[in-house]
């Protein structure tokens, strides 16, 4: 899946970095190992849901995306209402394969149960949301569900990262990157 992305005008970058990158790239998890969550947001993609949504929070161990207004935004986006109104807000089961734990530039699913919020993990997130990292939850022993792999495009979460946040707990991004469009790739694109 390619997730093409804008940044606001002054958001900061690293001297390195190429400043016309915007986009990156995830590989889906096997789904003989995570098949509901891999076919759930497969279909999110498909139906444009995140398209014009954002990259809202800079928790430091994970950048989030999600249904949240940007700069592109039109005035009063009913971007969540999308997801409500398509059935697929939030996947049906907590689902979990040890052997795609949430490792750096992982893609996790936020929330009980999980979506339509995700977060690509900046850091090994393993300890914190796999099985019993959790522990706010009504069953501590689950796991937040990691279903995909950045391949390409490093430099632009690395380039999140870097975005400045709002006071309090939460997190917020002071801009939230757009998510301009997903689509799904074919082999050899």
């Amino acid at each position: 899946v390619e997730i093409a992305v804008a940044f606001a005008p002054g958001f900061p970058k690293k001297d390195d970095s190429d400043p016309d990158q915007q986009r990156f790239v995830i590989e889906l998890a096997p789904t003989d190992e995570m098949p509901h969550v891999v076919y759930w947001f497969l279909e999110q993609v498909t139906r444009g849901l995140y398209d014009g949504c954002s990259f809202h929070r800079n928790a430091g161990h994970v950048v989030q995306g999600g249904p949240a207004p940007n700069f592109l935004s039109p005035p009063k986006p009913k971007l969540y209402k999308r997801f409500v109104e398509s059935g697929f807000h939030s996947i049906l089961f907590q689902e979990y394969s040890s052997t795609f734990p949430h490792e750096k530039y992982t893609l996790g699913l936020a929330g009980r149960p999980g979506g339509p919020d995700f977060y690509v993990s900046t850091r090994n997130n393993v300890k914190l949301h796999g099985p019993g990292g959790q522990t706010s939850y009504d069953d501590p022993s689950e796991a937040d569900p990691c279903f995909a792999k950045v391949i390409e495009g490093f430099d632009v979460i690395d380039r999140m990262q870097l975005g400045p946040v709002q006071p309090g707990g939460y997190k917020a991004f002071v801009d939230n990157v757009a998510i301009v469009s997903m689509k799904v790739l074919t082999m050899g694109q």
